[in-house]
């Protein structure tokens, strides 16, 4: 007679955790609060497992991550602030990044290098209808290729309308 049960060492299989199985990002508190598991992979087609939220002063921050790899991961820090569109455009708005009218008061999109041991990523701020400072942050895993990153752009961009309408 052989035993193959897992309390006698052999291999178990695990199953991914299922929206049924782990708690909601929502349940880590802070910017977690504006974060789905499930809208996020309906969206990006990227399943993340895992949450944490921090904060500081008035910034408020979310992650999001696999539990079986460090990286790609998902951030979110929302600060309130009294900029208005102009100065939200002229300070904030990194030089090179596309302008988005379309998303809160005044957003935009830009590119991330690959840094340390993150690969390339994609990032959007914007300045939501209350008075806000959002900024999602994609950063794939090292070794992604740039062009599969800049695909999840656009993706990346509808993910924060719909955090957008969330935070309101």
């Amino acid at each position: 007679m052989t035993c193959t049960s897992a309390a006698a060492g052999a291999p178990r299989t695990v199953p991914p955790p299922s929206s049924a199985t782990r708690p909601p990002a929502e349940y880590a508190g802070g910017a977690c609060q504006l974060m789905d598991f499930d809208v996020v992979s309906a969206v990006l087609g990227v399943r993340f497992e895992v949450a944490g939220a921090g904060n500081v002063d008035d910034t408020y921050t979310c992650v999001l991550q696999r539990v079986d790899v460090r990286l790609p991961d998902l951030s979110l820090a929302v600060t309130p602030t009294v900029a208005d569109t102009g100065i939200f455009h002229d300070k904030v708005i990194p030089k090179g990044a596309t302008v988005l009218s379309d998303l809160g008061k005044l957003g935009y999109s830009r590119p991330v290098p690959a840094s340390g041991d993150a690969g390339p990523g994609v990032e959007v701020g914007w300045l939501s209808g209350n008075q806000r400072l959002m900024v999602l942050r994609y950063r794939g895993p090292a070794g992604t290729a740039p062009g599969d990153v800049t695909a999840l752009g656009p993706k990346l961009v509808d993910l924060a309308k719909k955090v957008d309408q969330a935070s309101e």
